[in-house]
């Protein structure tokens, strides 16, 4: 399991409302080892990359049953190693609050999770993960809403 991470924004104190959206992009294909991801920052991300366990379960803390810091501090998730790895289920059981975008069949993405084509174009999964991130922010806003008499309002 590879990992890139910008230590200095990724691990930053900073409240969420000062610093930029943190995306962690999961995929197991070579060439986004080297990427930039140029247009996930360009659309305002901090990006973290990580390889996912690659044939070794025990390299990854989620699948070892542990906490993974790296999702901890994500915003979002964009996963792209396949349901079948169980990796996005591990993330929606450690961390139901991160909203995580896999490119696969709506039918086979774990529950919770919002999916895309695996065959989506980088600007198609920068503006799903960007709609992600406001309907995880819309919900949240529905569940803090106004309450009267100790009762939110519908």
């Amino acid at each position: 399991m590879k990992q890139r991470v910008p230590r200095r924004t990724w691990y930053s104190a900073a409240a969420a409302e000062q610093r930029r959206p943190r995306v962690l992009i999961e995929d197991d294909h070579p060439a986004l080892e080297i990427s930039d991801f140029t247009a996930f920052r360009e659309a305002g991300f901090d990006v973290a990359f990580c390889t996912g366990p690659r044939g070794t379960p025990g390299s990854c803390p989620l699948l070892r049953g542990a906490d993974c810091e790296v999702v901890a501090g994500a915003d979002v998730v964009l996963h792209g190693l396949g349901p079948e790895s169980g990796v996005a289920a591990g993330i929606r059981w450690w961390h139901p609050e991160v909203p995580v975008v896999v490119k696969a069949d709506p039918a086979a993405a774990p529950a919770g999770c919002a999916s895309i084509p695996a065959c989506c174009s980088v600007g198609g999964q920068v503006a799903a993960v960007r709609r992600t991130l406001q309907d995880a922010a819309r919900d949240d806003a529905r569940e803090d809403g106004p309450r009267e008499n100790g009762r939110r309002e519908d």
